[in-house]
């Protein structure tokens, strides 16, 4: 029987070694307690990465809210979209995911914003049936039709509020943007409010009113300094005789940048009335501010077709 196996050896070193340490360790201050401090450690790491993960979302959240935000109502003017901040130049292509507003077809370089979407009472639309061949605001698109008539309100409602009391409550008519109709004592008093672009700047003032010494009595033209050096044509013009009586209409035109501005108001031809309202008040309201506020609009977003130039007329 072998009375010295392989591992004694190494058992008696082990235990060599280990009275060694022992001995060496005699004296030393007793180690710390390791467990509370990796608890301690531990809950600051969760407390960051939870922090991280709340600011992350807080982050996405505000992104989302940012651009929900994004000006939209100038959009796609011309081309039948609700939206754009007006006269906004066009923003720098993005590489976010989020869906940049549309942009206008026209912007104008520092252009105001917009007019303030209609808050009052809504105004019925006049409805006037289109003769054959003719279109109408039906044949636009559901957001270009939509975008027409909010700027209908609007114009209504100013030129309610510029207008003589005696031309009544004015109301759009669906039948195209510039047009809208004044009604009173039973009377109908068309209106058309027209900002037409012309296809580029407009060439210098208005132009001279004509002069036919044998319509002298029924058609008065005067040049009117408007603001800024635009010069307005101012006329009064008798239409229709009936009865002895005569129907007279006013308007008022002027070109604005690379539009054309004409604002008129006839009288109702069915009851031989007049139209309640001289030149010079239609001058009143071009003037206003509120009335040039849409006229901008119009100009930079435009709402009609362009206007195709007559050659030798």
């Amino acid at each position: 029987m072998d009375m010295f196996p392989e591992s004694a050896p190494q058992e008696t070193e082990d235990r060599l070694i280990r009275e060694a340490m022992a001995e060496a360790a005699e004296g030393a201050p007793p180690l710390p307690d390791l467990v509370p401090i990796a608890l301690a450690v531990g809950r600051r790491r969760r407390t960051r990465a939870r922090a991280t993960i709340g600011g992350a979302m807080v982050g996405v959240v505000a992104l989302g809210v940012f651009g929900a935000t994004l000006p939209s109502w100038g959009a796609g003017a011309g081309t039948g979209d609700d939206t754009a901040q007006v006269g906004a130049p066009s923003p720098a292509p993005s590489t976010s995911h989020v869906t940049p507003s549309p942009v206008p077809s026209r912007p104008t370089p520092g252009f105001p914003t917009p007019f303030p979407s209609y808050t009052g009472p809504a105004r019925t639309p006049v409805h006037v049936e289109p003769t054959p061949g003719e279109s109408s605001m039906a044949d636009l698109s559901v957001a270009e039709r939509g975008r027409q008539e909010k700027f209908q309100q609007q114009a209504a409602a100013v030129l309610d509020e510029l207008l003589p009391a005696a031309f009544g409550t004015v109301r759009p008519v669906d039948l195209a943007v510039s047009r809208y109709q004044g009604g009173s004592k039973g009377h109908a008093f068309p209106v058309v409010f027209s900002v037409r672009p012309t296809g580029g700047p407009s060439g210098g003032p208005q132009k001279p009113c004509p002069y036919d010494p044998e319509e002298k009595e029924k058609y008065q033209c005067d040049e009117v300094a408007l603001l800024d050096g635009i010069v307005a044509r101012a006329v009064t013009t008798t239409g229709s005789s009936k009865g002895g009586k005569d129907i007279v209409g006013v308007s008022v035109s002027f070109a604005f940048k690379d539009s054309t501005v004409v604002l008129s108001a006839d009288g109702d031809d069915s009851a031989m009335v007049s139209a309640p309202v001289t030149a010079d008040q239609l001058l009143h309201v071009a003037r206003d501010d509120r009335f040039l506020r849409l006229v901008r609009y119009a100009q930079a977003f435009p709402m009609e077709p362009r206007q195709e130039s007559v050659h030798g007329g």
